[in-house]
């Protein structure tokens, strides 16, 4: 009997594994794919580089950081190249830079003069402390058309998300903060700067920067597979967890057509927020309800490499996000081949198109072909392509990110608390804290450290000496 079960070798159960066999504990994780890291996968094709899932990492992220030092793998990071600085919005049909400095992001004439006028009014807005869908609270202090040009496209970028459904304390909660404690999210920004100087937060130390590793951000889990050699056992799809008798848990796996039963003190649940729920229907319904509630819109990824005199753009930036009301098929494209070097070989770019999500979950469920079409027309039509892509290849994740709608904090309360009446058991994702690798790993090192504290209690300690 292991002490520990990890359920899903995706990056929260992979840290989590890793950070309690670190502590000395015996772990043994279960994943039916055939390759650890779930949906962060990076694949070389024709040399160049593409990302199934995840593509960076923001920095400062203490656990991530750390992880990444114990690892060994500082000298394989990239940083965000410096012509991957500006960000890119459609308006009006047509591609646009738009500033990010604050001040000049306020007066720049991608938005019209009432909306400048109403978003220099921002400080003056009564402050609102109930949660409220990320919509109503941009429209609420800024006005209508930052939401819509600026809000929309930036929520589907992060989240693939509608933000008329998702909660701002739980999508945005840094903005909630501003304004319940500055009165104002211009007035707590402001008063942040002063504190460093003037500086923004993306000047100095301690600046926000976007990393990666020479191939890819599969590098991470596929280094942490390597550490957790021997205890993972890929291609074993987990059924169900119950209760043993007594203590501990009973995990019900199946491989191929052989089922089995193994047995552990304490199991981890790392694996999306519905596949959890199934395995977990018989240990607890009000956990699995919970779970099977929170909404993962389907998303294709669409890949495309072209040679470099066939795009008319600079591609001077991270990318482009389309906002709703220009009623694109994409929701934004990632500039792959600017963002982190040896993303291409010489002569050519690397796009990343992002399809479906909360805005058009019926896009995403095009066959390959038609994906690739549609990926290849928006590329013609914003960016200026030439010529058809020289590489293309699509991916369709049918459960896509979770979208952290107004209940989602009290839903993750009730799982917590139901969690809670089950010693031993542990859950851990992207549903918890942020969709982020950097919130996913934070949470990892959070629950093996709970895990760790569990095992080393009087009660367990006596069980398993007995």
């Amino acid at each position: 009997m292991a002490e520990v079960i990890v359920i899903g070798a995706g990056i929260s159960g992979l840290t989590a594994a890793y950070a309690l066999r670190q502590a000395g504990h015996d772990v043994v994780v279960f994943d039916q794919g055939s390759v650890p890291g779930g949906r962060m996968r990076s694949e070389r094709i024709d040399g160049f580089l593409m990302e199934y899932g995840a593509n960076s990492i923001m920095t400062p992220a203490p656990a991530a950081e750390t992880l990444i030092a114990q690892l060994g793998l500082d000298p394989e990071k990239v940083t965000r190249s410096a012509a991957a600085r500006r960000r890119h919005l459609v308006r009006d049909g047509r591609v646009r830079g738009l500033p990010l400095e604050p001040c000049r992001f306020l007066l720049c004439d991608f938005f019209s003069l009432a909306s400048r006028v109403r978003m220099l009014m921002e400080p003056f807005v009564p402050v609102q402390h109930d949660d409220e869908t990320v919509a109503d609270f941009v429209r609420r202090r800024f006005g209508g058309e930052l939401l819509d040009y600026v809000v929309d496209p930036l929520v589907a970028g992060l989240f693939a998300g509608d933000p008329e459904q998702l909660s701002v304390c739980a999508a945005f909660p840094q903005l909630k903060r501003l304004e319940r404690s500055a009165g104002s999210v211009i007035g707590g920004v402001m008063k942040a700067r002063l504190k460093r100087g003037g500086k923004s937060s993306s000047d100095g130390p301690g600046r926000r920067v976007l990393n990666s590793f020479r191939e890819g951000l599969g590098t991470l889990p596929c280094m942490l597979a390597q550490r957790l050699a021997g205890r993972i056992f890929l291609g074993y799809r987990v059924e169900a967890v119950r209760q043993r008798s007594g203590s501990g848990y009973r995990v019900k796996v199946r491989h191929g057509s052989v089922a089995q039963s193994t047995t552990a003190d304490s199991v981890i649940v790392a694996l999306p927020a519905y596949s959890a729920a199934a395995i977990l229907r018989d240990l607890d319904q009000r956990i699995a309800a919970a779970l099977a509630e929170i909404h993962h819109p389907p998303l294709a990824v669409v890949f495309l490499g072209y040679r470099t005199p066939s795009i008319a753009h600079l591609l001077d930036g991270v990318g482009v996000l389309t906002p709703a009301i220009e009623k694109r098929g994409v929701l934004g494209m990632l500039f792959s081949s600017t963002l982190f070097a040896g993303r291409a070989p010489p002569g050519h770019v690397a796009l990343t198109a992002f399809v479906g999500g909360a805005r058009q979950p019926e896009l995403a469920m095009l066959r390959p072909g038609e994906l690739q079409e549609l990926a290849h027309r928006e590329v013609r039509e914003l960016l200026g392509a030439r010529a058809a892509p020289v590489v293309a290849r699509m991916h369709c994740w049918r459960h896509g990110l979770p979208q952290p709608g107004l209940d989602h904090a009290q839903r993750i309360g009730d799982i917590t608390a139901c969690v809670g009446e089950h010693p031993g058991l542990f859950l851990t994702g992207n549903y918890f804290s942020g969709v982020s690798t950097a919130a996913c790993i934070q949470q990892a090192f959070d629950t093996a450290q709970r895990i760790a504290q569990y095992l080393a209690s009087p009660q367990v300690r006596r069980r398993l000496a007995a």
